[in-house]
């Protein structure tokens, strides 16, 4: 069984990436990096939904 406080840490430091790419996402809305930052915010949403579940178990 994976070690609870560890999965909340990394949730927690998921959540704040999370938030931080989206900030940088509007300032870069419409130039050529835009599809980059979405990308991104996608593969940590995703890590952040694995993380949930392992919470869950």
């Amino acid at each position: 069984m994976t070690d609870k406080t560890n999965v909340t840490t990394r949730l927690e430091k998921a959540q704040q990436l999370k938030a931080s790419l989206e900030e940088k996402y509007e300032k870069v809305k419409g130039t050529p990096r835009e599809e980059e930052f979405k990308l991104q915010i996608e593969k940590v949403d995703g890590l952040i939904a694995h993380l949930k579940a392992e919470l869950e178990e």
